[in-house]
């Protein structure tokens, strides 16, 4: 009798972590599901120049930059702050640039399919760490 309670408390245990497993990699991998089906926003390279360095702080608007677009040199917002005056900065800027303008820091671009890999490297090891917990769980008890 006790064998058939060990080995019934052995399959909830796996039951347990099988769908914890699967629990996991979805979260893991829906909101590159979701952000596919968003539209980008179109923004393009430029360089800025700071021209009002501003402090950083709890509201902190951003320093004030002057940037090219279509020959024309414009103010804009950068989504930054305390650099110093002068001092050159890679912006992307929108591509439609009308009214109030802030620009962000150039990001490094990363491609969908070096994401997926970085979530799944972080499924891994979560999924294996679920696991050795549950292995030592099975060693625990007996």
């Amino acid at each position: 009798m006790g064998s058939t309670r060990g080995s019934a408390s052995v399959a909830s245990i796996l039951l347990v972590l099988g769908v914890l497993g699967v629990v996991v990699a979805g979260v893991t991998v829906w909101p590159l599901v979701a952000a596919s089906g968003q539209p980008q926003v179109a923004e393009r390279r430029a360089q800025a120049v700071v021209v009002e360095p501003r402090p950083c702080g709890a509201r902190a608007a951003g320093d004030v930059v002057e940037v090219q677009i279509d020959g024309q040199t414009r103010r804009a917002t950068f989504d930054g702050c305390g650099h110093t005056r002068g001092q050159r900065l890679d912006v992307m800027v929108p591509a439609r640039a009308s009214g109030d303008l802030r620009v962000t820091p150039v990001k490094t671009q990363q491609t969908e399919l070096e994401a997926l890999a970085w979530r799944t490297h972080i499924v891994l090891i979560t999924l294996a760490a679920v696991a050795g917990g549950g292995y030592g769980i099975l060693l625990g008890r007996r």
